[in-house]
């Protein structure tokens, strides 16, 4: 009898640690949503701290610039000054730039964007749905969109202002 018991018991618990092992595999070791070069760029939906909403498609015709970003990177801050100087003359030509905040609060982003003067609009990715999707492990990651939704580049890491401007140069449309 406690053989049997024993051995049901040991059946049950290789079960238990045979679920919790592929729960931790399936949800550690995939990859999450890559989003790479030559991909098409995946929809999302963004909300800015007043609760305007940007759609990616909304946006299909120019060139993209998809920028995840936090308050406490400082490459993200060095990086974005560079684009808020540059932000105004390459809007006319046909670039967006999109800064998706990976889950901060509404009050953090709005104090960032007053604390720096940031002319471009701030939107906050809520509970990392599009980061995730987009594969985003480290900030600052930026993707180049062109204007038919494909990605031509995806970046991670500080940038220049020239590798800034470049980036703008080939966003323009038509101009690739």
């Amino acid at each position: 009898m406690k053989q049997k018991r024993l051995i049901i018991r040991s059946v049950i618990l290789l079960i238990m640690i045979g679920a919790v092992s592929y729960t931790f595999y399936s949800h550690y070791a995939e990859e999450r949503g890559v989003v790479d070069q030559g991909d098409i760029a995946p929809n999302f939906r963004v909300q800015d701290p007043a609760g305007n909403i940007l759609e990616l498609e909304e946006l299909r015709g120019n060139g993209v610039y998809v920028n995840f970003w936090a308050t406490y990177c400082s490459f993200c801050r060095d990086k974005m000054e560079y684009m808020n100087e540059h932000y105004k003359e390459y809007e006319k030509l046909g670039v967006e730039v999109v800064n998706v905040n990976v889950d901060e609060s509404t009050l953090r982003v709005e104090r960032h964007q007053e604390r720096h003067q940031l002319d471009f609009p701030l939107y906050i990715d809520r509970d990392m749905l599009v980061s995730n999707a987009y594969g985003v492990a480290s900030l600052p990651t930026t993707f180049l969109i062109d204007e038919n939704g494909n990605v031509i580049e995806r970046q991670i890491g500080a940038k220049t202002e020239a590798q800034v401007i470049e980036s703008f140069d080939r966003l323009i449309p038509g101009g690739n």
